[in-house]
């Protein structure tokens, strides 16, 4: 399911559209970038795993050790092509193996000032919580344009609390697809954060085609 054009450092792709199985969040999905990284890191194999099967347990180690974790690069969706670089060597006083593995991560990343569009999973008197993909992003009142309310009228509770335009003609509330601009974006060991704005031209909610 991965496409796109190859360079040095990375790879930028999306996923292919599936009518069938499309959502609010499978398209925003489709609408973030991912990048393909080269990483390197250290496996510790125990000696019952070093015969038959042991490139097999050694990805699937290398998957559990890395996918959802956040480096430097972003966080880590999924990982690829994996090889060994070496035989690798003892560790004292555990009795491990230790191999040094190079891999290729599918990662994503977010930039300040960057366009995204999110699908809305909380909202409160604060303001709204939206979601891309790993991405957990967080729109203040203070953040969206001048008129925007929050209510909790029995017109908008079909999908709980919401805020409503100065017109009533548009609403966000959960599940709604949002176009957010990124203020700023925070790593935590786990996961990314990101605080944004729907204040701007082109923000906002939106209607999927």
């Amino acid at each position: 399911w991965l496409k796109g054009t190859c360079s040095s450092a990375s790879v930028i792709f999306s996923r292919p559209a599936d009518p069938r199985r499309r959502t609010l969040r499978a398209a925003a999905w489709e609408a973030a970038m991912f990048y393909v990284v080269d990483m390197e890191t250290y496996l510790g194999v125990k000696p019952e795993y070093c015969g038959p099967g042991y490139l097999e347990y050694i990805e699937e180690a290398l998957r559990q050790k890395v996918e959802g974790t956040v480096c430097d690069k972003g966080q880590i969706v999924a990982v690829g092509h994996s090889q060994p670089l070496d035989h690798g060597k003892i560790q004292e006083g555990t009795g491990l193996v230790l191999v040094k593995i190079r891999y290729w991560a599918v990662v994503i990343q977010n930039f300040k000032n960057e366009v995204v569009d999110c699908e809305v999973v909380e909202v409160n008197s604060l303001g709204f919580f939206g979601e891309l993909g790993p991405v957990r992003i967080f729109v203040s009142k203070t953040s969206m344009p001048k008129g925007w309310r929050y209510s909790e009228d029995s017109m908008h509770r079909g999908g709980g609390p919401a805020y409503v335009s100065a017109t009533g003609t548009s609403s966000i509330q959960r599940e709604t697809a949002v176009r957010v601009r990124l203020l700023a974006t925070k790593r935590d060991a786990d996961r990314m954060l990101a605080i944004g704005t729907t204040d701007g031209d082109y923000l906002g909610p939106r209607v999927l085609g």
